[in-house]
């Protein structure tokens, strides 16, 4: 029954003194609900990006896919906030035909944040009564303000043949001392060793061994994602109190507003290790297959009572330096970790 058959009705029918007024108020009721732009119970938003941090200051395009049961054509009404303060908003047109989603594309601006603070801001994204909101992280590109002379006393050691690590340590005034030769390894006493971004373990034949070795005499290890080769998972030279493969839900055990994956290719993942058996050993292999495990850590327990790690890291670090926060603060977290001084005291 339409709007006019209601009139038609209302005008026509005569009806009780009493029974006017409540019919009139539930004929306007049905006609209010009878013809919407869309059904909210059957629309839906949601993002197209997995990540949620930001550098501040930067200019970033989010899509947002709305969908619903039959053809539509609505406003999407978006709002960015920060300690109960409207930052920025707008709206925007969506439309989707035949059952396809339509998409919107935000064009951000994000805010300056104070130097050395990360900022939690809502963005909610809402079409009539539907609502899809999340928390953004807002970071400053220096993750070390402030923190220089911590980085000083770890005393970082880097073997880097690729060059790719060394370039962003020294663009991002990471102080550090260059090991020019492998056999350097054998020198370093004090201090953290940091493997570079895209070694080859084929090329460096027995390099983790060498690694785990020097933990094992109390210099902790970052290996940061190797190119190619395989290595023995386990040994007995000498021999880990215990040892841990983890994918990337580690990366927020270390820090819970890190993404687990970034831009641009939705997976923080640039290499991780599959694990198998070979004769009588375990062997791990570089591999770029999702199944294989990006995060790799012994752990050495010394007579002194205290404990050494090796880390064998898979998450595109260097790679993705430039591309967002968690990259460069998962390295700040790294060396928190490596070095047992949390926030870096």
């Amino acid at each position: 029954m339409g709007e006019k058959d209601f009139r038609f009705s209302i005008f026509d029918f005569q009806l009780d003194e009493c029974w006017k007024k409540p019919f009139v108020l539930f004929v306007l009721f049905v006609l209010s609900n009878s013809s919407p732009t869309h059904a909210d119970d059957a629309l839906t938003i949601s993002r197209v990006e997995r990540w949620s941090s930001v550098f501040a200051e930067s200019e970033t395009r989010w899509t947002y896919r709305v969908s619903a049961e039959q053809p539509f054509r609505d406003r999407v009404f978006w709002r960015l906030t920060a300690n109960q303060r409207t930052l920025a908003s707008g709206e925007l047109d969506a439309r989707g035909a035949d059952g396809k989603p339509g998409e919107v594309i935000l064009p951000l601006r994000w805010p300056k944040v104070k130097e050395g603070t990360a900022l939690a801001a809502q963005l909610s994204v809402s079409v009539g009564e539907v609502r899809h909101e999340q928390t953004v992280w807002i970071f400053p590109r220096d993750p070390f303000v402030d923190r220089r002379e911590w980085l000083q006393s770890l005393k970082l050691s880097v073997f880097d043949p690729p060059g790719d690590t060394v370039k962003v340590l020294k663009d991002s005034d990471v102080p550090h001392e260059q090991l020019r030769s492998r056999e350097a390894l054998d020198d370093v006493a004090e201090g953290i060793v940091i493997v570079g971004e895209g070694i080859s373990l084929k090329k460096h034949d027995g390099l983790i061994d060498d690694l785990r070795s020097l933990a094992a005499r109390g210099v902790p290890v970052l290996c940061l994602a190797s190119a190619d080769g395989e290595f023995g998972f386990t040994s007995d030279k000498p021999l880990a109190a215990a040892v841990q493969l983890r994918r990337a839900d580690v990366i927020r055990d270390l820090d819970k507003r890190l993404d687990t994956a970034w831009w641009p290719t939705g997976a923080s993942q640039l290499q991780g290790l599959g694990v198998t058996s070979a004769s009588d050993e375990v062997v791990a292999e570089v591999s770029d297959k999702a199944s294989s495990w990006p995060w790799c850590e012994w752990r050495f327990d010394r007579t002194t009572g205290e404990s050494t790690r090796c880390v064998w890291c898979g998450f595109g670090i260097v790679t993705a330096w430039d591309d967002g926060p968690t990259p460069r603060y998962l390295f700040a977290k790294l060396l928190e970790r490596l070095s047992e001084t949390p926030n870096g005291e």
